[in-house]
């Protein structure tokens, strides 16, 4: 003999079923390190040339060194990528526009694309876009900006700049002087 459910059964069931996948969801969205689980051929906004660009000058922004590994490592570009893809903000339209001042000016300077470039030449580039950072004039000079912030932004909230590079422990106790407010 079936037993009947009760409206409020019924609802309770329902909420309790919603929750618990949502909160599975959530939490396996959530383990995932900046960087892992999105890869490369998954790209959302970029194209495979602009990703490339996005990639390399992410990571001469902040390359891998004796401390912990740089930008490409950390996944930047990936995460700036799926944050564009996912935006209501007139951003995008301003990347692609600044992506195109990069080759603009890398065929200036050196009569070829940034990615065709010689490791010098790319550096060359790159130095000239950050000349005008306090004050850009140039859309390359803006982009430089745009690119450095969320550059910055993506690598210190992934497990690698965290953890290998400011190297965060986690909530525990501190001994010693701290430079900091006393309220005192």
């Amino acid at each position: 003999m079936k037993k009947k459910l009760t409206r409020r059964e019924m609802i309770q069931a329902t909420a309790a079923g919603a929750a618990g996948a949502a909160g599975a969801a959530g939490a396996a969205a959530m383990s995932l390190p900046l960087g892992q689980g999105t890869p490369v051929q998954g790209k959302k906004f970029f194209t495979p040339a602009e990703f490339a660009v996005v990639d390399e000058l992410s990571d001469m922004i902040i390359p891998t060194d004796e401390r912990s590994p740089g930008a490409r490592a950390a996944g930047v570009a990936a995460f700036i990528d799926a944050r564009l893809a996912e935006s209501f903000e007139p951003e995008p339209p301003r990347w692609r526009a600044g992506l195109q001042a990069v080759e603009a000016l890398s065929r200036e300077l050196h009569a070829t694309g940034f990615m065709a470039s010689s490791a010098e030449q790319r550096l060359a580039v790159l130095t000239k876009m950050a000349a005008g950072e306090s004050e850009p004039k140039t859309p390359a000079e803006r982009f430089f900006r745009e690119i450095k912030g969320s550059t910055i932004r993506a690598y210190y909230t992934s497990k690698i700049g965290i953890h290998d590079d400011q190297q965060y422990q986690g909530n525990v106790y501190q001994n010693g002087e701290f430079a900091g407010f006393d309220p005192a």
